[in-house]
């Protein structure tokens, strides 16, 4: 993958509702959380207010925070780690709620209950004024509209073709998505979403600082029984080899611990002493979570599935 992921921007009732998820493809493929609206995420850009961050993981060496960023449609589970140093020091210094900007990576973690969880891992968290958070809520209000009437109009099939989407100068990414979310949300209903728009714009509009998100009352998504996924491409000796190996290392952590768990920050680390980079470890982390080989339960925390 060459060049940098975009950021979508969009809102926490969207986000929310994710629980899609495709693999690119090419050596370092990057990963993709769908959403039902047709934001094909790896990277995002969100406001809100937040709050203090809780602490997780006990190891002083390794820390990691959660925070929760709110927004007129809900909420947003944001993390940042040793990883993203700067962005852990914003989180980690929050004492009382600020009107903040994030931008990082999207992430869904499935449960043993088969229960998905959207999280953002923080790049950069940074205080915004509330003129930016307006004219910032109200571009992701005017984008999520604009993917919310796309994908309505494929489903009804009015969408437009590839020669009439550049004549509009739809971004092709949007096309995309939007006919990915088509095929694998093809029941769910679009009507919360406008509404869920509906409340942010007013807030936008109506009020200088963030209101406190609405009732409990989840976009409810209903999943048609999944098209099977494409066969993945054979690994290599090598590969496979390299899977064996860092599974090793998981399992020696894991035993060595106390929680059971190996610290995420130790196995890159002794990764790096067996001669793999930082970068080629955090692909094969994310290879062997999405094959269910590998999960990390606790952000920071991983063990055998």
């Amino acid at each position: 993958m060459s060049g940098r992921e975009p950021a979508w921007r969009l809102l926490a009732a969207e986000f929310t509702a994710a629980i899609e998820e495709e693999k690119g493809t090419g050596e370092r493929a990057a990963s993709y959380v769908l959403s039902p609206l047709g934001a094909r995420m790896n990277r995002v850009a969100v406001v809100g207010s937040m709050g203090a961050a809780e602490a997780l993981g006990r190891e002083e060496d390794s820390p990691f925070y959660r925070g929760r960023l709110e927004d007129p449609t809900g909420t947003f589970a944001v993390t940042a780690g040793g990883f993203q140093p700067r962005a852990m020091t914003t989180l980690r210094s929050l004492a009382e709620p600020r009107t903040v900007w994030v931008v990082g990576k999207a992430h869904l973690f499935r449960g043993r209950d088969a229960t998905v969880h959207p999280s953002i891992r923080a790049e950069a968290i940074r205080t915004i004024s509330q003129t930016e958070y307006r004219e910032l809520l109200t571009d992701a209000v005017q984008q999520g509209v604009e993917r919310l009437d796309l994908v309505r109009s494929l489903r009804d099939g009015t969408g437009p073709t590839q020669e009439e989407a550049r004549a509009r100068d739809l971004p092709p990414l949007w096309l995309r998505g939007a006919r990915a979310a088509v095929a694998r949300y093809p029941t769910i209903d679009l009507a919360p979403f406008r509404a869920a728009f509906g409340r942010a714009l007013d807030a936008a509009v109506g009020t200088l600082t963030p209101p406190a998100p609405p009732p409990p009352g989840r976009v409810q998504v209903h999943r048609a029984p999944p098209t099977p996924p494409p066969a993945p491409p054979a690994r290599s000796a090598a590969e496979r080899a390299e899977e064996a190996a860092f599974l090793d290392l998981i399992d020696e952590l894991s035993d060595a611990s106390a929680d059971g768990y190996a610290d995420l920050k130790d196995a890159i680390a002794r990764a790096a002493a067996r001669g793999m980079t930082d970068a080629q470890a955090e692909e094969l982390v994310n290879r062997l979570e999405e094959s269910g080989v590998l999960e990390e339960p606790i952000v920071g925390k991983l063990r055998r599935a």
